[in-house]
């Protein structure tokens, strides 16, 4: 029998999908606010997704909104420009971390690895600040073409990692800038710094209370200059060395946020085992 929403006379065998594969999971609009029944529409590039995936009409997949909304759902409409499903039940999300990384305007190909890598592992916010040795880097993410392309960077990692929140992209900023904007505590990575060790660095020594956002900041190769190591310093960032090797922009920012994001997420468990006693 042909399916309808197909378009095709006959069913295709690229249509069938395993019931032992887990659900994959996809981009869908407006989730906040709605209950199980409930119909959505799935975004617009997620229809060739969706066929490739040989979903069909019935198959189970999970929607999420990027804004933490994340749901089980089923097929019900696919056509070659739409898709719609059917909310079946809300699925646990994570709590969204106050965690912000900002890169140097870099290299673009590695600066795009960086944001698959960050945002699986948390971060909120990517912002790219042009560091003075970042002027020098010749295929650097400074365009909207740049932005564009870590945006659908971001969106692929999220549905892969299976979290919840989609970090908002922004920059390049000067540093200027970006110091008027920061809240928080702060780190800069620098092989000068402290080595990072737990979580003692980041409380200080007035301990820093859960939820409090964290700012890490990875400067351009070469490093930052000193005046710029030293704005830092006046601004309440704390250096913190990451390894004793020397390492590239990308693989220092993935092992910042990824310690941030660990100790930050101990802290959120730390504040519920309080509430509870």
């Amino acid at each position: 029998m042909s399916d309808p929403e197909d378009g095709g006379g006959r069913e295709s065998t690229r249509w069938r999908t395993s019931s032992r594969t887990s659900p994959q999971t996809f981009f869908a609009a407006g989730l906040a606010g709605l209950e199980a029944g409930a119909r959505a529409s799935l975004a617009s590039d997620e229809v060739g997704h969706i066929r490739a995936a040989r979903i069909r009409r019935g198959g189970r997949l999970v929607v999420i909104d990027g804004a933490g909304s994340r749901w089980e759902a089923e097929l019900v409409a696919l056509d070659r420009r739409r898709a719609s499903c059917r909310l079946l039940a809300p699925l646990p999300t994570e709590p969204a971390l106050p965690l912000h990384l900002w890169a140097p305007v870099a290299n673009r190909d590695r600066s795009l690895w960086l944001v698959e890598k960050v945002v699986e592992l948390g971060a909120a916010t990517i912002t790219w600040i042009e560091w003075e040795r970042s002027r020098s880097v010749a295929d650097a993410g400074r365009s909207d073409g740049f932005l564009r392309r870590a945006a659908g960077r971001a969106r692929a990692a999220l549905k892969q990692s299976g979290r919840s929140w989609l970090p908002r992209l922004e920059g390049p900023l000067t540093p200027a800038e970006a110091f008027g904007r920061r809240e928080g505590a702060g780190w800069l990575a620098d092989a000068a710094g402290r080595p990072l060790r737990g979580r003692a660095i980041a409380r200080g020594s007035e301990g820093r209370p859960a939820g409090r956002p964290l700012t890490v900041a990875v400067g351009p190769e070469g490093g930052l200059t000193s005046s710029e190591r030293r704005r830092c310093s006046e601004a309440g960032f704390e250096s913190v060395s990451l390894s004793r090797a020397t390492l590239r922009f990308e693989t220092a920012a993935v092992v910042a946020v990824a310690s941030a994001a660990a100790m930050l997420a101990d802290d959120e468990n730390e504040a519920d085992d309080e509430g509870m006693t």
